[in-house]
C-alpha cells in the first residue's frame, strides 16, 4: 500500500503545522499552536504571548518583509501600531512565508471612528526616512475585474468604471501633502486591547500617496453608504485635525476608486451563495448608475 501524499491546501491544520515550523527555525515556543482565523492569511496565537501570521504561498514573500520593516519602524516612531516580534523574520517554510508579531491583549473590543482618526493624525506626521513604495492605486483590481466569476455584461461595466478612473488619476489633485499612509485604513484595521490602547494593524499595503487615500474609505462609508453616522464622522474629522475628505474637489474620485474596488474583491467571491452573487450584482448595478441609493452590505 501506497503512503498517502501529504496535502498541500492551505487549512487550518496545514497553517498550524507551518506555524510550528517556522516557530522551531526562529527559536520561539511552539507548542499548542491555537487558530486565531483562517481568511487571505492563517493567524495563530503561539505560548508567550506570541502569533503568527502565515502566508498563502510563496509569493507574499516580499509584502510579508515589507510589512515587518514598516510596523517597526513605525513602532519605533511611536505610531500606535501592532509590534512585530524581535526575531529575524520573516521565516519561510514549504513555501509559506511566516511573521510573528506581539499578541495584543484580549478580550479585544471596537473602537471609535474618532479613535481611528487620532491614529491616522499620527501617522501621517510620522517622518521615519522609511522606504516605503509609492501607491498603487489599483492593487490587483485589474486582475480581479479580469478574473472574477462574473457576466459579461458585468464585467463590462467594471472595465469601464476601471478605464474611467485610470484616466482620470493622473489629473487628480490633492491638497494634503504626500507621505507616509496605510493603505487599507478602514476600522476593522483599528483594535484596542484590555489594556485600552488601540492598535493600527495590517501594514501589508503601506506606502507613500496622498494621505487623503487613508481618509476616503471613512468618509465613503458616511457619505454613500451609510455605514458610519454623521456624529461617528464628525468625530472622525475633529480628531484627524479638522480636514474633511468629503469636502474636498477629489473625493467624488476616491470615492468611485474604492467602490470599484470594494465590488472587485467581492466579485472575486461572486460564487460563494446567492447571497453574495445578489450583492455584487446590487454593487454592479450602483457603479453602472452612480444615482442608484446604495444598498450595500458591510461584508
Amino acid at each position: 500500500m501506497g503512503v498517502a501524499p501529504v496535502s498541500t491546501a492551505f487549512t487550518s491544520a496545514r497553517a498550524a503545522r507551518l506555524a510550528r515550523e517556522a516557530a522551531a527555525v526562529a527559536g520561539l515556543a511552539h507548542e499548542g499552536v491555537e487558530l486565531i482565523r483562517l481568511g487571505s492569511s492563517a493567524v495563530l496565537r503561539l505560548p508567550g504571548g506570541v502569533v503568527a501570521r502565515v502566508a498563502r504561498d510563496e509569493s507574499w514573500a516580499e509584502t510579508s518583509a515589507h510589512e515587518v520593516r514598516t510596523a517597526a519602524a513605525l513602532y519605533r516612531a511611536g505610531v500606535p501600531c501592532v509590534r512585530p516580534w524581535p526575531v529575524q523574520q520573516p521565516v519561510t517554510v514549504g513555501g509559506h512565508p511566516v511573521t510573528f508579531w506581539a499578541e495584543i491583549p484580549g478580550p479585544l473590543q471596537r473602537p471609535g471612528f474618532d479613535e481611528l482618526g487620532a491614529v491616522l493624525r499620527r501617522l501621517h506626521s510620522v517622518h521615519t526616512g522609511l522606504d516605503l513604495p509609492p501607491l498603487d492605486p489599483w492593487e490587483r483590481t485589474p486582475e480581479r475585474v479580469e478574473q472574477a466569476p462574473v457576466s459579461d455584461h458585468q464585467r463590462r461595466v467594471l472595465s469601464g468604471v476601471l478605464a474611467e478612473v485610470q484616466d482620470a488619476w493622473p489629473s487628480a489633485r490633492f491638497q494634503l501633502t504626500a507621505g507616509a499612509v496605510h493603505g487599507d485604513a478602514h476600522l476593522g484595521n483599528l483594535v484596542r486591547g484590555a489594556d485600552g490602547a488601540v492598535v493600527l494593524v495590517d501594514w501589508d499595503s503601506a506606502c507613500t500617496g496622498p494621505r487623503e487615500w487613508d481618509l476616503a474609505p471613512t468618509g465613503l462609508y458616511a457619505a454613500s453608504l451609510g455605514w458610519v453616522t454623521a456624529a461617528e464622522y464628525q468625530g472622525f474629522v475633529a480628531a484627524y485635525g479638522g480636514f474633511d475628505v468629503t469636502a474636498t474637489p477629489v473625493f467624488p474620485l476616491l470615492a468611485r476608486m474604492r467602490e470599484l474596488r470594494m465590488t472587485a474583491w467581492l466579485a472575486m467571491h461572486a460564487t460563494e451563495s446567492e447571497q453574495v452573487a445578489a450583492e455584487v450584482a446590487h454593487r454592479v448595478a450602483c457603479l453602472a448608475d452612480p444615482e442608484l441609493p446604495r444598498h450595500w452590505s458591510a461584508r
